[in-house]
């Protein structure tokens, strides 16, 4: 229910959005007295309006790791690192649809909206009696091959346009953005002690990382297309991200928990988010795209509350939380 909820109120604003400002800068176009010039390709004549809006489908496969540890005390002692959890080689084949909208010297406006399914990884958690992870008493190695990611943003800018047939495009943004890690643990493990399989994991930790963020998108493109080199485009995209952190865990198999909520986590967060590529001109309203995104996110120190099953509430602190994740994709881009 909670994820049916966060998907429908994240993608509605979206895609009304899409629609707003893509009528905006079609009447905006309608309305300019500015003239139109031509871009030559061969036999292709194309228009290039005062505005330009594109729409992008891509699909890729994107690479994510997670982790989070928790100290034994609200002072972060007793010991430092009480518990920890780490997902590693998340696997994840995503979809992403994004839009741009540029009106020359007045507005740039971009969003996108992806989903992906995790379809392979592992996740370790470990125990710790010591200061600094020493004397580790518990260890599992999990499987994480279930799950789904899911990301959302929108960026608003004033658009710098420079050159003549060669033309660059450097824009200040600021927007807001949202994103969802849903993991499992599965197919449990007890390493220490050496105690091998056991039956009956099927725990989750929901991740919800929000919030504004300001970033600058440089854009390169020829408005002749004559030659194959003035096919293509290139595009970079920067990002720095203030988060606000929130996770809500349901470990199945402890029985002095509560559940579906165990333990929920709240921290204040930032990150980066860097995004480049390559799109190739097909013809005057298509176009190919390959793109790598990378982001990075972490945490400051916050709050784990946990729910126990005869209804008291436990707190410790959450030292920290990490995110990291490459993506690459291959799309196509329809522009007019």
């Amino acid at each position: 229910m909670r994820k049916t909820i966060s998907i429908y109120f994240i993608f509605y604003p979206i895609f009304t959005l899409l629609f707003i400002f893509t009528t905006f800068a079609n009447s905006s176009a309608d309305a300019s007295t500015l003239a139109e010039t031509h871009l030559t390709s061969g036999s292709e004549n194309a228009s290039v309006r005062p505005f330009e809006t594109e729409f992008k489908l891509s699909a890729g496969y994107r690479r994510d790791e997670v982790d989070w540890n928790i100290a034994g005390n609200i002072y972060g002692t007793r010991p430092n690192v009480l518990s920890e959890l780490d997902w590693d080689d998340l696997e994840i084949f995503q979809l992403k649809f994004q839009n741009k909208t540029v009106i020359p010297n007045i507005l740039y406006f971009r969003a996108l909206a992806s989903y992906g399914w995790i379809y392979d990884g592992k996740v370790q958690d470990s125990d710790y009696a010591g200061d600094n992870r020493t004397f580790e008493f518990s260890r599992s190695n999990n499987s994480a091959d279930d799950g789904d990611v899911l990301d959302a943003s929108v960026g608003i800018g004033y658009p710098f346009r420079i050159g003549g047939r060669e033309t660059w495009t450097i824009t200040p943004l600021v927007g807001y953005s949202y994103h969802e890690q849903n993991l499992t643990l599965t197919d449990g493990y007890q390493t220490i002690p050496p105690l091998g399989p056991f039956a009956g994991l099927n725990s989750t930790y929901e991740t919800e990382w929000k919030g504004p963020w300001v970033g600058l998108d440089l854009h390169f493109k020829s408005t002749e297309v004559q030659s194959f080199a003035q096919r293509i485009e290139t595009y970079l995209g920067i990002e720095y991200h203030w988060a606000d952190y929130e996770a809500e865990a349901n470990w199945n198999l402890r029985s002095d928990f509560q559940q579906p909520r165990s333990f929920v986590h709240d921290a204040d967060g930032h990150g980066w988010v860097l995004g480049v590529g390559l799109n190739y001109v097909l013809t005057t309203n298509w176009l190919l795209n390959v793109n790598y995104d990378y982001r990075d996110w972490s945490t400051d120190d916050g709050t784990h509350t946990v729910f126990f099953s005869d209804g008291t509430v436990g707190f410790t602190r959450l030292n920290e939380a990490n995110w990291t994740s490459h993506a690459f994709s291959l799309g196509i881009i329809w522009r007019f």
